[in-house]
């Protein structure tokens, strides 16, 4: 996940060529003619707005540092913590560029080689006239990969990359403008939160990307939560979203992967106390405080930390903390205090005692059944898996159906892997049971968006798959499932509901009489049915 709060407004253009993927653009945003690309800035100020109120960023801040919070399913004691988005600063993209060339850092090697191998497959499922859309696109050194197989053999592609800090999207943009002349390109600089709401369904295909298994920086609750929100309000039936996912293997491999020798997986990860501290600065002297706290290295002092991290293998997670070298303290500048004792109660210096740690971030690890428990838990369909030659990572394509049936409604699990559907919704229905006090709570009756979801499958059975001619024939064949259930399924159930409340059947009530035992075909000849209720005409 890429995202920074390190931005103000600053210059961006208009939309120079169509697209349908797009919502209207701000009237805040100038066109410059001279770009070989579309650059749209949605960021907003990381600074008070005009009513001088701490921006949201700052209070993340505070109370991650006045907050003790424990990871989902994990039994160690809980920690402070910062909000991860702030690792990725102008110094942190280069970090982070620098990480994916190293030899322990196997992910981008991976990718890479997956798109190597299986760039025609891949290709395939992207049509003509696409929209491809990619989440946190980063140096592009992968994309570039899939982007020059689109500018050969297909036509009229755009494509959208979405990232947080303008000069490096700037810079990848120019060079990816070079090459390539078949390709459509726009830039699209903020977070997440701020640009996808400006992306909307549209007529084009589209193909949306979260590579580098971004998804393993969320918990599985709120991986589920971002991509059903992408599944609603960007993909049209049909589109596409292909996720990398980083496989679990063995424990020193991973370990390695996130302590390098050269050190610089620990000094990307120490670097978000250095834009911590200019950030707060910053916000503090717009307040009016010209001093930074009386520590001279701003907010923390960034020599008394140490970059730790932790592979817990039950539930295949690698979390990142920055550990106290020394007693320290988390220092207020005067000109916030009042707001942080707004905020957390208390206008105290935070003391912070060697050896304690601060959470940054995690990367969650995956087993062969994940990429089919997360399709089937936010509604997609899993059409497709590529892999490398060692099978620690793969691609996974998903495709948004016209219709699906999700699970219903249930606790989502720490890590995927972890999760066997039926033993879960076993034991959520058994400890929801022993709970007498909250039986509203009961986790098989179905959500109304769940009940919309089923009606939408039955009207696209009825309504599309079914031809029309075959809905009017009489009489209705006792062999014929689709059309004899039809009938069954509605009049089965008002029959039990009527039953259950002592109420009469609806109306016409003969349809229970009609429909009420199903289709019941003679095991020893499927060919004819045993005793059966009367045949309508």
């Amino acid at each position: 996940m890429t995202a920074t709060a390190e931005i103000d407004i600053g210059t961006s253009v208009e939309p120079l060529l169509p697209s349908t993927a797009l919502d209207t653009v701000g009237t805040d945003l100038e066109r410059n003619s001279s770009l070989p690309y579309q650059f749209i800035d949605y960021r907003v100020s990381s600074l008070a707005d005009s009513t001088g109120n701490m921006p949201p960023i700052v209070r993340q801040i505070v109370e991650g540092l006045t907050t003790l919070r424990a990871l989902p399913g994990n039994s160690a004691k809980a920690t402070r913590s910062l909000p991860t988005v702030l690792l990725y600063d102008d110094a942190g993209l280069d970090y982070f560029d620098r990480i994916t060339y190293l030899p322990e850092y196997y992910l981008t090697a991976c990718e890479i080689e997956i798109l190597q191998t299986h760039i025609e497959a891949i290709v395939a499922e992207i049509p003509d006239g696409s929209d491809v859309i990619e989440l946190g696109c980063g140096s592009l050194r992968k994309t570039e990969l899939l982007l020059d197989a689109l500018d050969k053999r297909r036509t009229a592609i755009t494509y959208y990359a979405i990232d947080v800090m303008p000069q490096p999207l700037h810079e990848s943009m120019a060079k990816l403008a070079a090459q390539f002349a078949n390709v459509s390109l726009c830039a699209l600089c903020g977070t997440y939160d701020e640009v996808l709401p400006r992306l909307t369904k549209s007529e084009r295909p589209k193909t949306v990307l979260w590579l580098g298994s971004s998804i393993g920086n969320y918990h599985s609750p709120d991986a589920v939560e971002f991509l059903k929100k992408i599944s609603q309000s960007v993909l049209a039936a049909n589109d596409a979203l292909i996720i990398g996912m980083d496989k679990q293997k063995q424990t020193s491999i991973i370990m390695d992967a996130y302590h390098d020798s050269q050190g610089v997986t620990a000094e990307f990860e120490l670097n978000i106390l250095t834009h911590i501290n200019r950030l707060v600065g910053e916000y503090a002297a717009q307040q009016g405080d010209a001093t930074l706290p009386a520590s001279a290295t701003g907010l923390f002092d960034t020599s008394a930390f140490r970059y730790v991290g932790v592979y817990d293998e039950q539930i295949g997670r690698h979390d990142a903390y920055l550990e106290a070298r020394v007693d320290t303290e988390v220092s207020w500048p005067h000109s916030i205090v009042a707001e942080v004792k707004e905020i957390c109660g208390s206008d105290s210096n935070v003391a912070v005692r060697r050896g304690e740690r601060i959470y940054i971030e995690s990367a969650y690890k995956y087993s062969d059944s994940a990429a089919e428990v997360l399709a089937q838990t936010i509604g997609l369909t899993f059409s497709a898996e590529w892999t490398e030659s060692r099978d620690y990572y793969t691609l996974n394509l998903f495709r948004k159906p016209q219709a699906a049936m999700s699970l219903v409604s249930q606790t989502i699990p720490v890590s995927f892997d972890k999760w066997s559907i039926p033993a879960h919704r076993a034991s959520t229905l058994l400890n929801t049971l022993s709970n007498s006090s909250a039986p509203e709570q009961f986790p098989t009756i179905p959500s109304v968006d769940e009940w919309t979801d089923l009606w939408a499958v039955w009207d696209t059975l009825t309504l599309h798959v079914l031809a029309r001619k075959r809905l009017l024939v009489r009489p209705i064949d006792l062999r014929h499932p689709f059309i004899f259930y039809l009938g069954h399924i509605p009049a089965f159930a008002d029959i039990h509901m009527a039953a259950a409340e002592s109420a009469p059947l609806s109306e016409p009530a003969v349809f229970a009489q009609w429909f009420e035992r199903g289709i019941d075909p003679n095991m020893e000849d499927p060919t004819i049915c045993h005793n059966h209720s009367e045949v309508p005409d």
